[in-house]
């Protein structure tokens, strides 16, 4: 599925705030290096990767082999056969882990995988990959067993972000819960810490907010920084809660951009009215709204569907990606439309922007079917199995190219009964793109929606540009085939993409099907493998539900496949008849 971002979905919370805030408007009164950075490069055989790692681990005279473990087969490594063990390398973000057994111990990510959870350590070190993906190579992480001295350790001591994760050793919690308390007697107000999924509990820090020790400025002053790390705290722990790659990371992001003085990209754009924006910028851009775009407001505020949307969104924070595409996706409607196309893409109120993110580097598929792959190819590889006069040799001919099996955004990748509908334009320059999906309500309806992307050929053959005036704001995206099955039984798609006028970033990756079931267990390592290449673990995928004999299924009622594609038809045989 792909994304209709957070569009609308941050925005029209913005309009909640407007509704309950400007009643004067009549708006209703209301963490890469080029390679794994161990320090002794002489134990390890180094491969070039086209996806850059970085991260640092600090060896405890335990067995290592998880350390490399998902970057390259090789035999374990013993930190015993080290005569002078590396120091800790600073980094921006430490993770620590058990201090024996953390390649063995079951994280909880992966739930919904089609394969098992990873362990704490596997989890872990692709974190740390994301870390530094999700902050444009400008954030390292470590990953480190934690030594029971981890308070006479400064690159752990003096971190700025530190998450203890799945400790249940005695002395281990003991190292933790003292580290915890130097780096609070050390704080200046910049740093942050966690214990997660620990046999025992320990109080939190987010920058000067102490969880142990709650200041009165956190109470009752909710302009100073201390209420600004109070309210950040149940954000960041529902994002970790939720035990995906993709929201773990923008926790982290999250609080970097505010507490750090460095901006990340990823997340520096909010369209929300906040504290930390303070009352002059709010008050601008709020006057802004009302005075540029107030007759949308107002409309979608007398609309029961447009209505029902706004106080929804009320519930959720706009930098949760998930809950808020949900909530847009449950209630939309022409008015949202026209309200988002106003105040985000036309006039850009909020000063966003965003780039499509350039980490991690992905590199194309470059034969199939024994051939080097063309444009041409590349495009027959997209129709795959629609009923076309383009589609290629050994296509089904049925009413959809693919449908996604697995995906692997936490946001938009997930959605159950996702069909993907590719075919070419009427002139055959370019073609479009039309993902139809079943959405699961806010409110307990099941409805189908729609997009229709325009697609052009990317640079290289096997990638392509994406783009859609999504609920009014424009997406861009890059897309990459990644792997594909020469009888066209499964295929491996890679996307970045972002939604400038909201300042949205984001990654995917697809695995499809003719009919949307996984592929045979005696194909998955192929299929790992090209899923590893462009940055994806298995682990992260969401098995989607396409069971086209589910109550959910035929609740919704028949999938509104030709949609936009009708229209394509009937103009091709307009042309093809006055030729």
């Amino acid at each position: 599925m792909t994304r209709l971002g957070d569009i609308t979905l941050t925005l029209v919370l913005v309009i909640a705030k407007v509704s309950s805030q400007v009643s004067a408007f009549s708006v209703g009164g209301s963490l890469v290096a080029t390679s794994r950075r161990i320090a002794i490069p002489e134990l390890l055989s180094r491969q070039s990767r086209s996806v850059p790692v970085q991260a640092h681990v600090r060896f405890q005279g335990t067995t290592t082999r998880w350390l490399t473990s998902s970057l390259q087969q090789q035999e374990p490594v013993e930190a015993s056969a080290i005569e002078n063990p590396p120091r800790v390398e600073a980094a921006e973000v430490v993770f620590l882990v058990p201090s024996t057994g953390a390649d063995t111990i079951p994280s909880k990510f992966g739930t919904r995988s089609p394969v098992d959870p990873p362990s704490i350590a596997e989890a872990v070190e692709h974190l740390a990959r994301k870390v530094s993906w999700f902050s444009d190579g400008k954030l390292s992480a470590q990953v480190v067993p934690i030594p029971q001295d981890a308070v006479s350790v400064p690159s752990i001591l003096d971190a700025g972000v530190v998450i203890a994760l799945g400790l249940t050793d005695s002395s281990d919690l003991k190292a933790a819960s003292d580290l915890f308390q130097a780096r609070r007697e050390r704080n200046t107000g910049t740093k942050c810490h966690f214990a997660l999924d620990c046999s025992q509990d320990m109080d939190p820090m987010v920058g000067p907010f102490d969880a142990s020790s709650v200041s009165l400025n956190a109470n009752l002053f909710p302009w100073t920084q201390a209420a600004s790390g109070m309210r950040m705290r149940p954000l960041m722990e529902g994002l970790f809660n939720r035990w995906t790659s993709d929201d773990f990371v923008v926790a982290l992001m999250v609080f970097w951009n505010q507490f750090s003085g460095d901006e990340v990209d990823w997340v520096k754009h909010s369209v929300d009215a906040t504290w930390e924006k303070g009352p002059v910028r709010n008050a601008k851009e709020l006057y802004a709204m009302a005075t540029q775009c107030g007759d949308c407001i107002g409309n979608c505020l007398n609309d029961e569907q447009c209505n029902k949307c706004l106080n929804e969104l009320t519930k959720v924070d706009t930098r949760d990606q998930v809950l808020s595409y949900r909530t847009i996706v449950s209630y939309e409607s022409d008015l949202l439309r026209e309200f988002s196309f106003c105040i985000l893409q036309k006039h850009n109120i909020f000063g966003c922007n965003a780039e499509i993110p350039a980490l991690p580097v992905v590199q194309p598929i470059t034969t199939w079917r024994g051939e080097t792959i063309t444009k041409k190819t590349a495009r027959d590889i997209l129709i795959a199995h629609l009923d076309d006069e383009s589609a290629p040799e050994g296509s089904r001919k049925s009413e959809v190219s693919w449908k996604v099996a697995a995906g692997a955004n936490v946001a938009y990748d997930q959605f159950p009964s996702q069909n993907q509908i590719f075919y070419e334009s009427v002139n055959g320059r370019d073609m479009w793109y039309d993902p139809v999906f079943r959405v699961e309500t806010v409110d307990g309806r099941n409805v189908w929606a729609k997009r229709h992307y325009k697609v052009r050929d990317g640079p290289t053959p096997g990638t392509f540009r994406f783009s859609v005036l999504d609920n009014g704001v424009t997406s861009n995206e890059f897309w990459n085939i990644a792997a594909a099955a020469d009888d066209l039984s499964w295929c491996v798609f890679h996307y970045a993409g972002a939604a400038g006028s909201v300042g949205q970033r984001y990654l995917g990756g697809l695995l499809c099907t003719p009919d949307g079931s996984l592929p045979p267990m005696d194909q998955w390592d192929e299929i790992w493998k090209a899923l590893r290449s462009v940055g994806i673990q298995p682990w992260e995928l969401f098995v989607v539900d396409n069971d086209p004999n589910s109550e959910d299924y035929i609740d919704a009622g028949p999938p509104p496949l030709d949609y936009f594609r009708k229209d394509v038809l009937e103009a091709k045989a307009s042309k093809a008849a006055k030729e």
